[in-house]
């Protein structure tokens, strides 16, 4: 077994550190980062007050968060290999968890306004959602099963609703929301 050199050492823990910590600008924030094994890449960012973020990831995956505003929450859980993963929130008390069950999969939720909710879930190979919520209180739940599936959703104004399930392979829609 070959020793580690103090230099090396330090430079592991420090590397820790930096994984564990995120960026946070107000100590009330919160942000967990929960990697299995090696190979993963997190990043979160926040700015405001009373922002909540967790990251759990399994396999080599790719999660950012971006919060920025007040009383936020996101959670992304991935599984897998070669998923990506982006929550971007702005405003106030916006709600975002997204699940990634599998292979190349891309799913980027962006809120912009009050009290929008996002719950994304991916189980299979190469699937894309993106989701734009412009406004506020907006609600999206968007699941997909299979492979090759692709979900575009926007959500501009208030109180709009959308629920969409993709089962099967090479599946595609756009669905554009206005108040």
């Amino acid at each position: 077994m070959k020793m580690m050199t103090g230099h090396a050492i330090a430079r592991l823990v420090l590397a820790g550190l930096l994984l564990i910590l995120g960026t946070q600008a107000i100590a009330t924030d919160l942000s967990f980062f929960d990697e299995i094994p090696a190979g993963n890449s997190a990043d979160i960012a926040q700015d405001g007050a009373d922002l909540n973020a967790t990251i759990t990831q399994q396999g080599k995956n790719i999660g950012i968060l971006q919060q920025e505003g007040l009383s936020h929450t996101a959670s992304l859980q991935q599984k897998g290999y070669a998923n990506q993963a982006d929550i971007i929130q702005h405003g106030t008390a916006q709600q975002a968890d997204i699940t990634q069950l599998g292979w190349e999969n891309l799913a980027v939720a962006s809120q912009y306004g009050t009290g929008n909710n996002a719950s994304l879930f991916q189980k299979g190979s190469h699937n894309t959602i993106t989701l734009d919520q412009n406004g506020d209180y907006n609600r999206a739940t968007i699941a997909q099963y299979g492979v090759g599936n692709n979900a575009d959703v926007a959500q501009y104004g208030n109180a709009n609703a959308v629920s969409v399930t993709q089962i099967g392979a090479g599946l595609h829609v756009s669905i554009q929301q206005w108040d």
